[in-house]
């Protein structure tokens, strides 16, 4: 049975809301109150990190945490990279210390993700994910808290609703192990909502004034964006490229046309490729080596590359130059046996002529820099290709948000790549998401439908039919002929969804002992899927139902309603025969 309803229970209307847009490479958070917000929408507080440097003020934090030795919080962000590395210059036990960097790739289509997954340190040493998360989330919690307290004296904990940011593209197991965390992080799961990362950089891009975001004719996003008009967007982060496509609705609300869709591409792949390039310039022993013994020299190169990284420019011509570390150059020397670094880029065919090192500086020709991104906009390109190909004559403009869209390099490739639709970065792109989070905060209903993701469903038992099932799922139950693994599909993959469309399936609780009623949820990339041990399915997750301890002998007739159209997946449980309503939940994370 399908219905469409609110679904969801209603949402306490609180004093604030407070975005945390948890990164890759970076993360922030931004707040507004609810008086702003009805007066002044764009009116959103976003914190001024320091980084230690009078050069570099940002509006958000590395992605990095460091934990003491005894694994208690240290320092996170700017903070955390600069204690590190100092404890590295100054040759102390950092190797103790539990330093984690970009580590929310982990949660990327990680089927087997569970509450106990690990994650390593830079120098190799595990601890739960969940913990570093939690801690990673508490601390910004804290912090954003503690701003607020700044401004607002008398505020309290419940004064403030938090949205969490997530990319649209994650499978439920992931968006459930960010909501634990944050649970755990001390955010009560009232006052907590998943928001999609695409989906509320769209929701900021409605609502910038008329003189941002202006297209090379002169006119802006919101002149074209009437009522019916449709739009992609993508956005650019450190790990993910996420995309989603939009219509616009009266009165500024919007819907989702097609399924999110996106991939491991980000800023984060163009570091990977200039390390790369490294070893094959120097040999991944001496890099390994460097790592190991000077790490306070690497971290610095890192932070080196992403500025010149967010430098580069199509047009320009060449070199790149960027400060190098005396003890790269001395551990390559060493290693090769060679009397300079000139002479072993000379022996090595592809570089020689496009590299060389002029006094502490690597002078990269643009060509070879350039390359690094070629890979991981190769990719992008022919993603949204794909995409805009099966939506031919729907989609004229692309909205082009997140931190990795304000590199020059990456806007000009995409659009000659998509010379025929007019691309669009807003100002403050690399804030989009999180503003956006902080509008979705205020008005949770302003995405009228979304597009389901996968086929839903659960095993089911039908009686078994010589004609359609083949003879290996025949079985018996209690003298009946059954088929096994037959798929009970709830809804469609690319199906149109309201949120609070909800789907009830009634199962029987047939053991007076039984303490739980357990149904097992299947996911598929397939509209029809005949069973649940086709290739193109997976087991999501286990909904379950506590059962009360003492009953009669009478068999439980239990409503099982799974709840589609948000940014999670929900359910709910009946007890049909005595009218009694119970807690159920999904479990994604013991697969």
């Amino acid at each position: 049975m399908a219905s469409v309803s609110d679904g969801v229970a209603p949402r306490k209307h609180r004093l604030f809301v407070a975005a945390i847009d948890f990164g890759t490479t970076y993360s922030g958070y931004a707040f507004s109150s609810k008086d702003d917000w009805e007066k002044e929408p764009l009116k959103i507080n976003a914190n001024i990190w320091n980084s230690g440097t009078k050069s570099l003020l940002s509006t958000k934090a590395p992605t990095t945490l460091l934990l003491n030795p005894n694994k208690t919080f240290h320092s996170f962000g700017y903070e955390a990279e600069t204690h590190y590395s100092d404890m590295a210059d100054e040759e102390e036990d950092y190797k103790s210390y539990y330093y984690f960097h970009c580590f929310k790739m982990l949660l990327h289509n990680n089927k087997k993700l569970r509450r106990d997954t690990e994650i390593t340190d830079a120098t190799g040493k595990s601890l739960d994910a969940m913990t570093v998360f939690s801690i990673s989330i508490k601390f910004l919690r804290d912090h954003l808290f503690n701003s607020l307290s700044d401004k607002f004296k008398d505020i309290q904990k419940d004064d403030i609703h938090f949205v969490l940011t997530v990319p649209a593209i994650w499978d439920d197991n992931a968006k459930q192990f960010m909501r634990e965390a944050a649970v755990k992080a001390g955010i009560s799961r009232e006052q907590l909502s998943i928001a999609l990362e695409p989906e509320v950089a769209s929701i900021y891009c409605q609502y910038l004034p008329l003189e941002r975001q202006k297209l090379k004719s002169g006119t802006s996003f919101l002149d074209v964006a009437k009522s019916g008009s449709r739009f992609m967007v993508v956005d650019l982060g450190g790990g993910t490229t996420d995309i989603t496509l939009h219509e616009r609705c009266k009165g500024g609300k919007l819907k989702e046309i097609h399924r999110a869709s996106g991939g491991p591409w980000g800023g984060r792949d163009i570091n990977e490729a200039f390390f790369s390039f490294l070893k094959e310039l120097f040999g991944q022993d001496v890099i390994d080596k460097f790592k190991i013994d000077h790490m306070d020299d690497y971290l610095e190169l890192e932070r080196e590359f992403e500025t010149k990284k967010r430098m580069i420019t199509f047009e320009k011509p060449g070199r790149v130059k960027m400060t190098f570390p005396l003890s790269l150059f001395d551990l390559a020397k060493t290693a090769r046996n060679a009397n300079s670094v000139d002479e072993i880029i000379g022996q090595n065919a592809k570089y020689a002529g496009k590299v060389n090192v002029k006094q502490q500086k690597l002078q990269i020709s643009n060509e070879v820099f350039k390359s690094l991104f070629h890979p991981t906009l190769d990719s992008i390109g022919s993603h949204i290709q794909k995409i805009l190909k099966d939506k031919s004559g729907e989609v004229d403009n692309i909205l082009m948000v997140g931190g990795f869209s304000e590199c020059e390099l990456v806007q000009n490739q995409l659009k000659n790549v998509l010379s025929n639709r007019k691309i669009i970065v807003p100002d403050d792109a690399g804030l989009a998401v999180l503003k956006g989070a902080v509008l979705f905060g205020h008005m949770p209903q302003v995405i009228t439908s979304r597009v389901a993701r996968h086929t839903y469903g659960i095993q089911s038992w039908p009686e078994f039919d010589p004609e359609k099932h083949p003879p290996s799922k025949r079985v018996v139950i209690n003298g009946v002929a059954r088929c096994k693994d037959v798929f009970f599909k709830y809804c469609t993959i690319g199906q149109e969804i309201t949120p609070g469309f909800q789907c009830s399936q009634t199962f029987q609780a047939l053991k007076p002992d039984e303490d739980t009623l357990e149904c097992t949820i299947h996911a598929s990339f397939e509209e029809d899927p005949r069973f649940v041990t086709d290739e193109s399915c997976f087991r999501l997750g286990t909904l379950t139902v506590p059962l009360p301890k003492r009953r009669s002998n009478e068999p439980l007739e239990i409503e099982e309603t799974m709840v589609f159209g948000e940014t999670e997946l929900h359910v709910r449980a009946k007890d049909i025969t005595h009218n009694r309503t119970y807690e159920a939940f999904f479990n994604f994370l013991d697969n």
